[in-house]
């Protein structure tokens, strides 16, 4: 009865708060997304010179490296301190703002990505202000500049060691965080003289600060025409225009597919096998693309065109602005630094040109629907229906990595409302597109395809009997192995292991970390919705209202997915993993969703007590080790024969001994543990890198106010995985391997904060000593080396913090 009266008044809450504001917050979204207008985006201009002694690359080779391995560590993604965002001179030139990213925000606001403005103006006018002193004379400059000051202040007040202690407070006060914009910076240090940079880290060295002063002095210059020419230029400029060229094609279906294909992969970096170490975004341009002709010496030459980008606030928006009468797809040269957080890349080559080809192209459109179906209708299901959904549904699960990335590793950058929807750990499969009711029958015999996006409850009911009625239709006797799909037994992105550790969120191809506590399901028109929800139609910029809406319905979405692969079970079983995957007040929260083919069919035919691990060995030899990977021997069941206080000798004892801790519930270590801590193992001159992953548990991820009250910390556990993985690392450790049986063993025996406190104090590299950024910076070294193209810069927003608390 206790558990019945917190949920109602839990309910009630939202519902009180949602009508409270939610007229207020429609009416003023509408009046400042009125204000913000889209517009094509012309290339920037460069100097010249550097007006000053400094020469053109200057500040690509000296000062945005120092951004690069110091700054970006806060300051590279959309929701950075101040929104000051130092990837790039044009996010130094814009500056900061002082309204606080991290305050909580009821109405929607303009967006704010690095390129939403066409001017610096404009962005002045935004409430942006400089961080640099670009007028007056030269040795006033260093006094007056933001920048400059907050180093300084850094160097006098974060001398390794340093004091801890005043981090607290800030991060508890996060959201009332002032920038020093309006204030002016001489008032802002006296009230918060410990506030310099880089904030709660060891002070940057004499000789780069003296490089900021050289620079500052000389009016903070950026890269000249020629240095950006330079790294502007095409290596493979015709491999470029291969692809342009077949975005940009004459045939009946090309501009429909380019449209489908840039909505799905707008988020994404793009890399070319055959054009290695560019990088690349896909947009919509008023210029065409490059063009590759032949001379009469019949000697090829590249015709260059520059990208005239066309912004608008979301991907499906019309491109056809005021004066814009045609556009194109384009491949847009990224040469902003890469950070780890909103990185994800959607690897390309001639192979994947050629299955792109084979999806789209060698089929015939639907007949009867439109191949210019306009702008005004932003339902995927309804724009798109002239693309045969087979071909549409193959493509996200050939490409689901790409799909579920852009999900999890959008421009929030943190989004920890958002992830709470989902478990800390699953495994996800999909339903081959040749059996799956939603592509057999598109429109689910539903009246309008509006039912398909409708994200209220009533909506979702009307899509969930809709969806029931085509399976019982094509799948009477519920779902089989066969519908499965299999990836060819050869592509990886059949089956997703997906880890959401609060702050971090990633998606890794194949089964690793150990078998997770569930999994999901997902069909083809879930998987359009899920995606369609929480990245095309998602505003970062948007309301309360609106991101609370999103998160209802991700929920939603999970049940689904988890109710999909419980399918597979036998009948008997069903109920019973739904009641354990969600538990406490979710199980009141439930009912209101019902559970289609719950009685469908006899599931997989598997024996023993864990039905469980029938039907996932039964994937498995259907998957075969093409795609799920090896097994995974760090984080396996059946334990290896080692005591923790067995003498490590080797990096194969190392792993034997942390194996015996991993995936195991019952433990009291796993909930004191942060989200993600890097292991740096050192046998001798070789070192292996190596991530040890807390994953949380919860009762239940129905009611958004309640986080806390549905841990179960008794079934925390412990993954280990070879390399880095994860984005925010909470804590680094150096471990020579002579001390890795003390290391563990005293790891296992935490039982409380003060002892969990005390390990990491022994074991940690603490972020105010001055071997915080030398370990940093070789772990940055390996990533780039070990994990192209996928590396980045990590972040550090929540290092040495539980995650869970800020």
């Amino acid at each position: 009865m206790k558990n019945k009266s917190r949920s109602i008044g839990v309910v009630l809450l939202f519902l009180v708060i949602a009508g409270a504001i939610g007229g207020a917050i429609l009416w003023q979204q509408v009046e400042q997304q009125s204000a913000w207008q889209p517009f094509v985006l012309t290339p920037n201009t460069y100097p010249d010179s550097t007006g000053s002694h400094l020469d053109g690359n200057f500040y690509l080779d000296k000062i945005q490296p120092i951004f690069n391995r110091r700054c970006i560590v806060c300051h590279g993604c959309l929701d950075s301190p101040c929104l000051l965002k130092l990837t790039c001179y044009e996010g130094l030139l814009r500056g900061a703002r002082k309204v606080n990213p991290d305050a909580t925000h009821l109405f929607a606001e303009k967006p704010v990505r690095l390129f939403d403005q066409p001017s610096l103006a404009a962005w002045r006018e935004q409430g942006f202000c400089s961080v640099v002193e670009q007028q007056g004379s030269p040795e006033e400059r260093p006094a007056k500049s933001i920048l400059f000051r907050l180093l300084v202040a850094g160097t006098e007040h974060n001398q390794p060691p340093f004091d801890l202690k005043p981090l607290e407070p800030v991060y508890q006060s996060i959201n009332e965080h002032l920038c020093p914009c309006e204030q002016g910076i001489d008032a802002y240090l006296k009230q918060r003289p410990t506030a310099g940079m880089p904030f709660g880290m060891p002070a940057l060295p004499a000789d780069e600060n003296q490089l900021f002063s050289e620079w500052i002095t000389a009016g903070s210059p950026g890269p000249t025409a020629d240095a950006m020419a330079q790294l502007q230029k095409l290596a493979q400029p015709e491999v470029i225009a291969r692809w342009e060229a077949f975005l940009n094609q004459d045939a009946k279906l090309s501009p429909l597919v380019s449209r489908f294909i840039f909505e799905h992969a707008f988020l994404a970096t793009l890399h070319f096998e055959e054009s290695p170490g560019e990088y690349f975004r896909l947009v919509r341009s008023t210029t065409p693309p490059i063009q590759v002709k032949t001379g009469e010496d019949n000697k090829q030459a590249i015709v260059p065109s520059p990208v005239h980008e066309i912004k608008t606030a979301r991907p499906y928006d019309t491109p056809y602005l005021k004066g814009v009468n045609r556009f194109y797809y384009r491949l847009k040269k990224v040469t902003e630094t890469r950070v780890q957080k909103s990185l994800f890349i959607w690897q390309l080559s001639d192979t994947k040109l050629k299955r792109l080809d084979e999806l789209f192209f060698q089929v015939e459109p639907v007949a009867g629907k439109s191949l210019t179906p306009g702008y005004t209708s932003h339902n995927p299901f309804e724009v798109f229906q002239a693309i045969p959904a087979r071909s549409r549904a193959q493509f996200l699960v050939d490409n689901s990595h790409l799909i579920v990335s852009g999900m999890i590793r959008g421009p929030v950058c943190v989004g920890n409302l958002a992830t709470y929807a989902i478990k800390d750990n699953f495994w996800v499969f999909f339903v081959d597109p040749a059996h799956d009711p939603s592509v057999l029958k598109p429109d689910l015999g539903l009246k309008s395809w509006d039912d398909f996006m409708d994200y209220g409850l009533e909506g979702n009911l009307e899509y969930n009997e809709a969806y029931n009625r085509m399976l019982n239709k094509y799948k009477p006797t519920g779902y089989g192995i066969d519908d499965v799909w299999d990836g060819n037994q050869q592509n990886p992105n059949a089956w997703l292991t997906i880890l959401r550790n609060e702050t971090n969120a990633t998606v890794l191809r194949g089964r690793q970390g150990g078998i997770p506590p569930t999994f999901w399901l997902i069909d083809y028109s879930g998987f359009e919705r899920l995606y369609y929800s929480l990245v095309v139609d998602y505003e970062y910029y948007g309301s309360v209202e609106q991101k609370l809406a999103t998160w209802e319905f991700m929920s939603r979405l999970r049940q689904e997915f988890e109710d999909n692969f419980l399918r597979l079970l036998p009948v008997d079983a069903r109920q019973k993993y739904r009641d354990l995957w969600t538990r406490g007040i979710g199980q009141e929260l439930i009912f209101r969703m019902p559970f289609p083919g719950e009685q469908a069919g006899q599931g997989l035919d598997v024996t023993g007590q864990d039905p469980i691990s029938g039907v996932l060995s039964k994937i498995q030899h259907r998957f075969t080790q093409a795609v799920s990977g090896p097994p995974d021997l760090l984080n396996t069941g059946d334990k290896p024969d080692v005591k923790l206080t067995d003498q490590v000798n080797d990096f194969e004892g190392w792993e034997a001994a942390v194996a015996t801790l991993t995936m195991r519930t019952q433990l009291k270590f796993p909930q004191f543990l942060p989200s993600n801590i890097f292991v740096r193992v050192t046998k001798g001159e070789e070192h292996r890198v190596y991530s040890l992953v807390a994953n949380r548990s919860y009762a239940f991820n129905n009611v958004v106010f309640d986080e806390n009250g549905a841990r179960q910390p008794e079934l925390d556990t412990l993954s280990v995985y070879r390399g880095l993985v994860g984005d925010f690392p909470n804590l680094i450790i150096d471990l020579k391997i002579e001390n890795a049986s003390a290391f563990l063993t005293e790891l296992n025996a935490v039982s409380t904060s003060k002892k969990w406190t005390a390990w990491k104090n022994r074991y940690g590299t603490h972020r105010n000593t001055a071997a915080f950024w030398p370990m940093l910076d070789w772990l940055t070294d390996w990533n780039f080396q070990n994990r192209q193209p996928d590396a980045g810069y990590f972040d550090l927003k929540y290092y040495m913090l539980l995650d869970s608390k800020y």
